[in-house]
Formats: C-alpha cells, structure tokens, sequence
C-alpha cells in the first residue's frame, strides 16, 4: 500500500473552517519552516510515501462577486508558496518524498524544468510534480496568464509536458558534468543540446539551465477527472488522484482509466492510482463520533459556497433561486457540477437546491471518509485496495494537523500490524519514483509519441 497525506500551506488545509479547531496548529503553523520541518519528521516516523502540497494559484472570488467571503473564512487564502517549504522539510528526513502543485497554465516551461530539477537536486531524488491546469480567474486578473477554456487548458498542458521534459531528458547527456579539474572543463559542451522546440504554444531554444537531476523528471501526478482529464493522466501520469464514490462503482473508473493508459501504449502498472480520502481517527468509537461533532459544529457555510462557486467559475448567489443548474455554463472545474449529478441523476437541480446542498456540512462516515477507529479504518481500506484496484490512498487528515498526529499515532501502526504497510523504508529504493516501481527505476519511463509532441530534437 503506498499512502500519501495532503495538505496546503495555508491556515486551513481542504477544511476552510478547521482553523477554528482548538486543538489544531495549522493556522499559525503553515508560516513556521519549524512546523513543516516537525511535520515532516513525524510522516518520515511513520514511513509514509510522500507529504503532498495542493495548492491553488489566485484567490477565489466568484462568490458574491468578490474575494471577501474567502478572506473573511480563510478559504485557501492566506497563502504561502509550498516550493520554499519543501528544501526546509527535506533537510529534516532522509526518506520521505514531497509532492508539489505546479501549474502549466500560469507558468513558463522553461522556469518549471528549473524549479523542479532543482527541488530533485536537492531533496536527492524525493520531488514529484502534480500537473495542474490553473482556471481562478483572479490569476488571470493579477497578471499571471490568460484565463483559458477547460479543453484548451489541456492543449496547453500537453506542449508543456513536450517541452518540459525535452529539457530534463534530452537537453544533457549522461557524463556532460566531467569536472575536469586539470584541463579547467566543468562540463562536456559536446554533450548539451538546445531542444529549439517551436510550437503553438511556446519557442524554447535551450539548453536546460541545470545539470541532470538524480531523477532528471520529478515523479509525474495528476487528477484530472473530466475525460480530457483523463486522457491527459492516461498519456503522462505516474501517479494518478482519483476520489472515487464508493469501491464498486470507483472499480470501474479506475478500470476505465487503465484502459486509457493501455490504449495510449503504456503498461497499465506503470500507473499507481491513489484514492483521496478524508481521513479522522479516533481512539474510540465514542472519541470518533465527538471529532464528527465538533467538525459539523465548526464548518461554515458561506465557506464551502466561496469553494465550490471558485472551482466551478459559477456565482450562486448571482442567479435567481428557481435558476436550472443545467443552464449555467462552467469553465472552471467540471467535476464541481457532476458531483451534484451524482447525489441524484433523476433530479432537476436549481441553484436553490445547488446552494441548500453545498453550504450544509456534511458528517464523516464510515461510508463517505476513513472514518472512526483504526481497526475500522483499516478495514475499510482493505476493501478499497481489494474492489476497486487503487494500489494506496491520498490521505485529507482532518483536523489538519491534529488528523496527521493521528495518522502517524493511531492509524499506521494498525496498518503496520495487519501487514499493509512497511515498518521501514527500502534502503535500495533511494529516489520517490523507486518507491513506486522499485529500486532501479529512477528514471521516467519515455513518454509514448515523445517526438511527435511538439519538442525538437537536440541540435
């Protein structure tokens, strides 16, 4: 079982109201390098895989017309950069991998490859990249890129990821860097190649501006779950996201997945698929079902409203109530419509039944989260592995920080007694991508129709 736990580096991580949580340290936390680096140490305690940084890229400011409800609740917003976290975290561990969000929206490639080389540099191999393609029009609004329709998001993405690892793979040669003290020659200028790659999207000459990494390409993430969405992680993904409704019915998605990644002339276990969860432990029973309490009593509806009104680019409070939601156009996040589809299919919903629905806090349960005790737990993620074939689990502890100490605490040493996941990381398994295929395997397998894509050949 492979098992990564999510957070953001903001004050209320995927739970906007859990900031008001008396006994979690997040919100003053997240600007600590002290509490990332204690966290970091804690997750390498357990021996998780990887600490995964979501992350958004504006502020959400579709509610209401304005970016107030968001600030007032604190929904994703204030926000730190988690690219600065990971060096401090790293120096902490030896073992434990760090996954970041990046977008291929809002950035240019050639910055990319620099950045995530970089992190590989320096955290020796333990970096992935979870690809996203950036919608907040406020990104747009503050100067960081055009705001693009869903399809041509993915257009974009897709000369990206040619570009990108054109400059980690092709760009230097195995033994450029000869550091050849005597004839004064760092590096083998015979051995470095512009990848001159001209597309629709981008011109980039050339050469990478860093020597190869011990990965060279990060750890490829991604969740999309529209079908360009999953055309994409099909093509690219090493590790892809998915929240699934429930085993059986998440069974065929995840089969339908892999199918995508056969058909694009991949090895369907080239991909690991992680289901991400809300997790809360408890103790007991009793102990379980007061943190369900106390997380109802907390949460705030107009923060779950700035939400899903910024992943979905709709304004709720915009349209009369009797409004069908089917008539509303979304750019944004699709998945944000179809999950109210999937609450009920016969149902013509209004944005009065959209907004009644969204702002009501809704329990964990042992059927909608990893929720109560550890042995319960663990049951049920036996029965995820087993029906609905995800190879782990992207874990949403909640409260933030209070849920992770007892990730680490409560859940992993039950998982540890069942035998369902390692008491010790591999010694051999020396870089993040090892840890998913084995020692050995530190490089990125070559992506199918690499030359067609767009990126040159080395000059």
């Amino acid at each position: 079982m492979h098992l990564n736990v999510t957070t953001q580096a903001c004050p209320a991580p995927l739970f906007e109201w859990m900031w008001r949580h008396p006994d979690d340290r997040t919100a003053t936390g997240y600007r600590s390098l002290r509490y990332w680096q204690e966290l970091a140490r804690q997750l390498e305690s357990a021996c998780v895989d990887a600490l995964f940084f979501a992350d958004v890229h504006g502020v959400y400011d579709t509610y209401e017309g304005s970016w107030a409800p968001a600030v007032r609740h604190g929904v994703q917003v204030p926000a730190i950069d988690p690219l600065l976290v990971i060096p401090a975290a790293a120096a902490a561990t030896e073992h434990l991998g760090f996954a970041v969000t990046y977008s291929t929206t809002y950035h240019p490639p050639y910055q990319c490859a620099r950045v995530f080389s970089s992190l590989d540099h320096l955290t020796e191999g333990r970096i992935a990249w979870n690809i996203v393609t950036s919608y907040l029009g406020s990104a747009a609004a503050n100067g960081l890129g055009d705001r693009l329709e869903h399809d041509r998001r993915y257009d974009r993405a897709e000369e990206y990821l040619a570009v990108v690892r054109a400059l980690w793979e092709r760009s230097w040669e195995d033994g450029a860097v000869v550091l050849d003290r005597d004839r004064a020659v760092f590096g083998d200028a015979a051995r470095v190649h512009d990848i001159d790659h001209r597309g629709e999207w981008f011109r980039v000459r050339g050469p990478h501006q860093c020597e190869p990494s011990p990965q060279r390409t990060p750890v490829l993430y991604q969740a999309g779950a529209s079908s360009r969405g999953l055309d994409f992680a099909a093509r690219h993904a090493e590790v892809v996201f998915v929240t699934l409704p429930a085993p059986r019915r998440g069974g065929e998605q995840v089969a339908d997945l892999r199918r995508r990644v056969r058909d694009c002339g991949r090895d369907p276990a080239s991909v690991k698929v992680l289901q991400g969860i809300q997790v809360m432990v408890g103790a007991t029973e009793q102990e379980a079902r007061a943190q369900a309490e106390l997380y109802e009593s907390l949460t705030l509806p107009d923060a779950l409203l700035a939400k899903w009104c910024g992943w979905s680019g709709v304004d709720l409070a915009a349209f009369p109530p009797e409004t069908p939601l089917s008539e509303l156009r979304v750019e944004g996040v699709r998945t944000a419509v179809s999950f109210l589809q999937e609450i009920d299919r016969s149902r013509a919903w209004t944005v009065a039944d959209a907004r009644e629905v969204l702002g009501t806090p809704h329990r964990p349960t042992p059927r909608t989260a990893l929720f109560g005790t550890p042995a319960r737990i663990a049951e049920r993620m036996e029965e995820w592995m087993s029906r609905a074939d995800v190879d782990g689990f992207n874990l949403f502890p909640c409260p933030p920080s209070r849920g992770m100490d007892d990730v680490a605490a409560l859940l992993v040493p039950e998982l540890q007694r069942r035998g369902m996941f390692r008491r010790a990381y591999a010694p051999e398994e020396r870089t993040l991508r090892e840890r998913y295929f084995g020692a050995g395997r530190a490089r990125c397998a070559p992506a199918p129709g690499a030359e067609r894509a767009g990126a040159g050949r080395p000059s």
